[in-house]
């Protein structure tokens, strides 16, 4: 197995690891905060060891991840593999470097604040799901209950499935639509037992049905696989960033001669010259930044191994510098005829 392909695997591994630690995390924090929720034999235990495995495997994937940055790193410790010795290149009045290098920071400190978000949408979700199923189990032991008969029953190809139910109602006898998620199947005039909210009948729901609050059963339920999925890529996104952030606090930045080459099936390579003659083929890194249109020009290289940072000068089409994360596709290449 190659190298990459190693890389591949062990990324997969530890995003697996990470999903599997969230899915398992909202059941097992959904079960203890659900009032009535009993836990089978060894249930919590075998929860509480997927977690504790998961977690600790997310651990060890990233561990791996690392590992090659970590040989390469303490085999040239100048970060000559990838950079050129400082020759004194600064911003050639046009870029304050000093003040890019702080830029990362923010950047990785904003993406940080996202993956935040991300993670409280996730809670928030949650927190949704837990709070309708607890207002309907504490309906189902505070409310009036009474004979109801279905009167419809409604299984859409998209949607949840409900039954349409009259009961009677303090001075009225009410209809309502009643969600159904036991799997059971209602027939046409088929009793049930309704319970219902004295103080507010609209409020229902049979001892089989728990028919919670569809609006925050809903938004729960889209914020809980929403989370799910962006979450370890926002997480992922700002660990990148600080990572990058200190390594160019590390090396400083140096000049480049760069051209972005049109993609074949893949994101965009960039072709890096030093002013010493050396070269580097740098891979784009998943981002929301966009390295530009492929023309040859001079920019800012800092960072090493996979925490490498081309910095873009101002352009026509962009107001300011602009940073891009790459990966080196390999060590820095010797001879090259030195850029003019």
């Amino acid at each position: 197995m190659t190298g990459e392909r190693r890389r591949t695997g062990w990324c997969v591994v530890t995003v697996a690891a990470v999903l599997v630690f969230l899915f398992f995390g909202a059941g097992t924090a959904y079960s203890l905060l659900t009032p009535d929720y009993d836990f089978a034999d060894g249930e919590l235990l075998g929860e509480a060891g997927i977690l504790t495995g998961s977690l600790a495997l997310a651990g060890f994937g990233l561990h791996r991840l690392h590992a090659p940055d970590r040989r390469l790193l303490a085999a040239v410790p100048d970060f000559g593999a990838w950079l050129p010795a400082r020759d004194g290149t600064h911003g050639e009045g046009r870029v304050d470097l000093g003040a890019q290098a702080a830029r990362l920071r923010r950047t990785a400190r904003r993406a940080t604040g996202i993956a935040a978000a991300w993670a409280a949408l996730f809670a928030a979700g949650l927190a949704g799901v837990i709070a309708a199923d607890r207002a309907a189990a504490d309906l189902l032991v505070t409310g009036v209950r009474g004979e109801g008969t279905v009167l419809d029953v409604f299984d859409p190809a998209r949607g949840s499935p409900s039954i349409r139910v009259r009961y009677p109602a303090p001075e009225v006898s009410r209809i309502e639509d009643i969600a159904v998620g036991s799997g059971h199947e209602y027939h046409v005039g088929e009793p049930v037992t309704v319970v219902y909210d004295p103080a507010d009948p609209a409020h229902v729901r049979t001892t089989a049905e728990a028919n919670g609050n569809p609006v925050l059963v809903d938004f729960g339920v889209v914020f809980l696989v929403t989370g799910f999925v962006a979450l370890p890529v926002a997480a992922t996104a700002a660990l990148g960033w600080w990572r990058r952030a200190r390594a160019v606090a590390a090396t400083g930045w140096r000049i480049a001669t760069v051209t972005a080459v049109p993609p074949g099936g893949r994101r965009a390579d960039i072709e890096a010259r030093y002013r010493d003659g050396s070269g580097i083929v740098l891979r784009c890194a998943p981002s929301l930044h966009d390295p530009g249109t492929p023309v040859r020009r001079r920019a800012w290289i800092g960072g090493w191994g996979r925490q490498l940072v081309v910095l873009f000068p101002p352009g026509r089409d962009r107001p300011g510098p602009r940073p891009f994360p790459v990966i080196a596709a390999g060590p820095r290449v010797q001879p090259i005829s030195p850029v003019r």
